[in-house]
């Protein structure tokens, strides 16, 4: 199962990295050329624009979390991977889950993931096997 970002998100990291993209070329290119001297901070802010604005096309492409074979990771370069059956308590607040094992943590923003999405991972949380005061999703 895949746990993908909200598109509201991601169109609007798009469009501030797209707005950046184009405040970097200003300073680099065209300040450089009225002033007749390189302009180094411009060239500098628009590698990171041009970071930031690639990174936010994978996000569209890519997804927030992915649950495989009874582990949920972050999908990320360095993510957090925690296995399903050694959750040992959830937390549920207005803006995040709390996923707790005997020595990690990993944290859901609510805010961040797709709607669909998100009611899968309840499903599938609700699921485990803890005491009903151990996860706010057990069914009574």
């Amino acid at each position: 199962m895949k746990i993908r970002y909200t598109k509201k998100k991601v169109r609007t990291n798009i469009l501030f990295s797209f707005l950046f993209v184009v405040y970097a070329l200003y300073k680099s290119v065209y300040l450089t050329i009225k002033s007749e001297s390189i302009k180094w901070i411009g060239f500098i802010l628009l590698v990171i624009a041009i970071n930031w604005f690639l990174k936010s096309i994978l996000k569209s492409t890519n997804y927030c979390m992915v649950l495989e074979n009874g582990i949920l990771k972050e999908a990320t370069v360095f993510g957090k991977k925690i296995a399903l059956k050694d959750i040992t308590y959830i937390r549920k607040t207005k803006e995040e889950y709390i996923l707790k094992t005997a020595d990690k943590e990993l944290v859901v923003h609510i805010k961040q993931v797709e709607e669909e999405s998100l009611k899968n991972l309840d499903n599938v949380l609700a699921n485990l096997d803890l005491p009903a005061e151990k996860n706010p999703f057990a069914v009574s």
